[in-house]
Protein backbone atom coordinates (compact mmCIF):
# COMPACT_ATOMS: atom_id res chain seq x y z
CA UNK A 1 0.00 0.00 0.00
CA UNK A 2 1.31 3.38 -0.49
CA UNK A 3 1.49 6.16 1.52
CA UNK A 4 -1.35 8.07 0.57
CA UNK A 5 -3.99 5.20 0.69
CA UNK A 6 -2.51 4.51 4.55
CA UNK A 7 -3.21 8.38 5.55
CA UNK A 8 -6.52 7.73 4.14
CA UNK A 9 -7.69 4.93 5.97
CA UNK A 10 -6.05 6.08 9.32
CA UNK A 11 -8.16 9.37 8.86
CA UNK A 12 -11.18 7.27 7.86
CA UNK A 13 -10.74 5.17 11.19
CA UNK A 14 -9.83 8.53 12.92
CA UNK A 15 -13.70 10.32 11.87
CA UNK A 16 -15.47 7.03 12.60
CA UNK A 17 -14.24 6.83 16.05
CA UNK A 18 -14.94 10.57 16.58
CA UNK A 19 -19.03 9.65 15.85
CA UNK A 20 -20.69 9.76 19.35
CA UNK A 21 -20.58 6.25 21.43
CA UNK A 22 -17.56 5.09 19.66
CA UNK A 23 -14.99 4.12 21.95
CA UNK A 24 -17.43 4.52 24.90
CA UNK A 25 -18.16 1.67 27.08
CA UNK A 26 -21.72 0.69 27.35
CA UNK A 27 -23.45 0.03 30.37
CA UNK A 28 -26.53 -1.71 31.93
CA UNK A 29 -28.23 -0.53 35.03
CA UNK A 30 -31.13 -0.58 36.46
CA UNK A 31 -33.78 -2.07 39.34
CA UNK A 32 -35.25 -5.86 40.04
CA UNK A 33 -37.98 -6.71 41.78
CA UNK A 34 -39.94 -9.97 42.59
CA UNK A 35 -43.17 -10.05 43.24
CA UNK A 36 -43.05 -6.38 43.65
CA UNK A 37 -40.18 -6.51 46.50
CA UNK A 38 -36.51 -5.36 45.74
CA UNK A 39 -34.00 -8.50 45.21
CA UNK A 40 -31.79 -7.39 48.64
CA UNK A 41 -28.75 -9.56 47.18
CA UNK A 42 -28.29 -11.38 44.21
CA UNK A 43 -26.58 -11.30 40.55
CA UNK A 44 -27.84 -10.65 37.36
CA UNK A 45 -26.04 -11.97 34.27
CA UNK A 46 -26.01 -10.91 30.37
CA UNK A 47 -25.24 -13.74 28.02
CA UNK A 48 -24.85 -13.32 24.36
CA UNK A 49 -28.24 -14.12 22.74
CA UNK A 50 -26.43 -16.22 19.60
CA UNK A 51 -23.81 -17.77 22.17
CA UNK A 52 -20.83 -15.74 20.55
CA UNK A 53 -18.73 -13.20 22.39
CA UNK A 54 -18.46 -12.37 26.41
CA UNK A 55 -20.96 -12.22 29.25
CA UNK A 56 -21.01 -9.27 31.59
CA UNK A 57 -22.64 -9.64 34.89
CA UNK A 58 -22.65 -7.70 38.04
CA UNK A 59 -24.07 -7.65 42.17
CA UNK A 60 -27.72 -6.86 42.78
CA UNK A 61 -27.96 -4.76 45.97
CA UNK A 62 -31.32 -3.60 47.59
CA UNK A 63 -32.51 -4.14 44.15
CA UNK A 64 -30.28 -1.76 42.14
CA UNK A 65 -27.63 -2.72 39.57
CA UNK A 66 -24.72 -1.68 37.36
CA UNK A 67 -23.09 -3.54 34.66
CA UNK A 68 -20.37 -2.32 32.85
CA UNK A 69 -18.70 -2.70 30.44
CA UNK A 70 -21.04 -4.85 27.98
CA UNK A 71 -20.75 -5.43 24.53
CA UNK A 72 -23.79 -4.17 22.95
CA UNK A 73 -26.15 -6.82 21.18
CA UNK A 74 -29.11 -8.97 21.81
CA UNK A 75 -28.30 -10.62 25.72
CA UNK A 76 -30.62 -13.62 27.42
CA UNK A 77 -30.66 -11.61 30.96
CA UNK A 78 -30.69 -14.27 34.38
CA UNK A 79 -31.38 -13.16 37.52
CA UNK A 80 -30.53 -15.27 40.45
CA UNK A 81 -30.51 -14.69 44.35
CA UNK A 82 -30.40 -17.30 47.52
CA UNK A 83 -30.19 -17.47 50.56
CA UNK A 84 -28.46 -18.76 53.29
CA UNK A 85 -29.49 -22.28 53.73
CA UNK A 86 -29.66 -24.04 57.11
CA UNK A 87 -28.96 -27.50 56.95
CA UNK A 88 -31.34 -30.06 59.60
CA UNK A 89 -28.91 -31.11 62.29
CA UNK A 90 -30.22 -34.88 62.42
CA UNK A 91 -32.23 -36.98 60.52
CA UNK A 92 -35.09 -36.36 62.70
CA UNK A 93 -35.02 -33.19 62.24
CA UNK A 94 -34.47 -33.03 58.81
CA UNK A 95 -37.55 -35.91 58.85
CA UNK A 96 -40.01 -33.31 60.60
CA UNK A 97 -39.35 -30.71 58.15
CA UNK A 98 -39.93 -32.84 55.26
CA UNK A 99 -43.52 -33.79 56.78
CA UNK A 100 -44.35 -29.52 57.53
CA UNK A 101 -43.78 -28.87 53.83
CA UNK A 102 -45.49 -32.00 52.70
CA UNK A 103 -48.20 -31.18 54.61
CA UNK A 104 -48.19 -27.40 53.08
CA UNK A 105 -48.48 -29.29 49.41
CA UNK A 106 -44.82 -29.22 48.58
CA UNK A 107 -44.09 -32.54 47.34
CA UNK A 108 -40.72 -31.54 45.38
CA UNK A 109 -38.54 -33.38 48.43
CA UNK A 110 -37.03 -29.84 49.06
CA UNK A 111 -37.54 -28.75 52.27
CA UNK A 112 -35.26 -25.51 52.64
CA UNK A 113 -34.91 -24.60 48.74
CA UNK A 114 -31.52 -22.21 48.67
CA UNK A 115 -33.19 -20.00 45.21
CA UNK A 116 -35.31 -17.56 46.56
CA UNK A 117 -36.14 -16.27 42.63
CA UNK A 118 -36.66 -19.51 40.67
CA UNK A 119 -35.07 -19.67 37.35
CA UNK A 120 -38.23 -20.36 35.95
CA UNK A 121 -39.72 -16.99 37.20
CA UNK A 122 -41.47 -15.05 35.14
CA UNK A 123 -39.41 -12.17 33.07
CA UNK A 124 -36.24 -14.16 33.96
CA UNK A 125 -34.44 -15.53 31.06
CA UNK A 126 -35.46 -12.29 29.24
CA UNK A 127 -33.93 -11.42 25.75
CA UNK A 128 -33.07 -7.69 25.82
CA UNK A 129 -31.10 -5.25 22.96
CA UNK A 130 -28.21 -3.56 24.27
CA UNK A 131 -27.28 -0.56 22.83
CA UNK A 132 -24.49 1.39 22.60
CA UNK A 133 -24.51 4.05 25.41
CA UNK A 134 -25.97 3.87 28.80
CA UNK A 135 -29.20 1.54 29.03
CA UNK A 136 -31.75 1.37 31.17
CA UNK A 137 -33.21 -1.91 32.27
CA UNK A 138 -35.80 -2.65 34.98
CA UNK A 139 -36.94 -6.10 35.37
CA UNK A 140 -39.89 -7.28 37.41
CA UNK A 141 -40.28 -11.17 38.19
CA UNK A 142 -42.85 -13.02 39.01
CA UNK A 143 -43.85 -16.45 40.82
CA UNK A 144 -43.62 -19.25 37.97
CA UNK A 145 -47.39 -19.37 36.38
CA UNK A 146 -48.90 -22.57 37.94
CA UNK A 147 -46.85 -23.14 40.62
CA UNK A 148 -49.01 -21.87 43.65
CA UNK A 149 -46.19 -20.62 45.85
CA UNK A 150 -42.63 -20.67 44.33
Amino acid sequence: MDRKLLARLGALVLALCLVPGCGKPSSVSGRVTYEGENVADGTITFLPADGKGPSAGGKITDGRYTVSPITPGRKLVQIVSVKKVNFARSTEELAKMHEAEKARGNTTGLVDPADLIPANAEGNNAEVEVKQGNNPLDFALKKPAGTGGR
